[in-house]
């Protein structure tokens, strides 16, 4: 039988997941909800199935085997609760909270019920970056150093604090993320960053125009990962590992590494987005959750990354231990 999906939130990067569940043969959309009723009746009368403005009112109404959450860092917490004393599992659109006080609860909401989550962190789907996690798992790893510089994004939550967290835990949590999966756990952080000109742009602007941090790996590695929002167009994002003998690199689709062999390259052949969706589908009908690469549990720490940079940037570049977030 095919999986009975409610959609909360329906705009933004939701349109994509929604057409590729509904390419899915063992997915049904039937409901979608969002604080704005026109954007879920568009989905509902796109997709078919019913549109709600309340999400409480939504899974009082409908007998759903599943949520897809796509909302912005503010405004989870309740829906995610509601879940856990429902019994629904959880498709979650990263970051999966604002900060950790907000996190904690429902990860431990989601513990108690045993429920499963998929987390949207796409990358670990890439069948390039899944490449990269395999040849560098016997190396020695010395150096990371990643990068999220691009534009500042057109909706006005994305640039106010309080409702996104900034660029470092709303956007360049991808490349925060990706570090981890592919070098291991971060334990210590010492970030600055700046405010020098987007707060002339936008009267709203109060997030960092660029940050850098230090990263300090379980392993030993030492590594940065900065990010911007000022450049005019889309800059770049990408990833580099340097081990003893081998460097590599992840940039857009592209995989390049060189050792002692020489160079290799391999372009991405599978995408990311389509499988995580798979994976959900997959990991809820035969009840095997190994296709999840990242689950709730797991973000988490993702989170605390980030919001250790941010508390270090408030700190003055106090280094933060990111276990004493969890």
């Amino acid at each position: 039988m095919s999986v009975k999906l409610g959609f909360i939130g329906t705009g933004g990067v939701a349109g994509g997941h929604l057409q590729r569940f509904n390419e899915n043969p063992d997915a049904q959309l039937v409901a979608y909800c969002d604080v704005e009723l026109s954007r879920a009746q568009q989905a509902a009368n796109q997709y078919g199935g019913q549109a709600y403005q309340d999400f409480r009112a939504m899974l009082d109404s409908e007998d759903l085997d599943a949520l897809v959450i796509c909302v912005p860092p503010f405004a989870h917490g309740d829906i995610e609760l509601e879940a856990c004393r429902r019994g629904l599992p959880m498709f979650i659109e990263k970051p999966v909270a604002l900060d950790m006080d907000m996190a904690r609860p429902i990860g431990e909401a989601i513990g108690e019920a045993g429920l499963l989550t998929l987390v949207a962190y796409k990358y670990r789907w890439d069948d390039h970056v899944i490449k990269a996690r395999d040849m560098l798992a016997d190396k020695n790893i010395g150096l990371v150093f990643g990068n999220f510089w691009g534009a500042t994004p057109e909706v006005s939550w994305w640039r106010v604090m309080s409702k996104s967290g900034g660029q470092m835990v709303e956007q360049a949590t991808h490349i925060v993320d990706m570090a981890r999966y592919l070098c291991g756990e971060i334990t210590e952080v010492q970030a600055f960053g700046t405010q020098q000109a987007m707060a002339e742009v936008y009267a709203d602007f109060d997030i960092q125009d660029a940050i850098t941090a230090n990263l300090r790996f379980a392993s030993g590695a030492v590594g940065t990962i900065s990010c911007t929002c000022m450049v005019d167009t889309w800059g770049q994002s990408s990833l580099r590992v340097l081990a003893h003998g081998f460097t590599l690199s992840i940039a857009g689709d592209s995989l390049t590494w060189a050792d002692s062999n020489g160079p290799g390259e391999y372009t991405k052949q599978v995408d990311g987005y389509h499988s995580e969706d798979d994976a959900f589908i997959q990991a809820i009908q035969t009840g095997d959750s190994s296709p999840v690469h990242s689950d709730y549990a797991d973000a988490l720490r993702t989170l605390a990354v980030t919001v250790a940079v941010n508390q270090s940037i408030q700190r003055d570049g106090q280094v933060i231990s990111v276990a004493e977030l969890l």
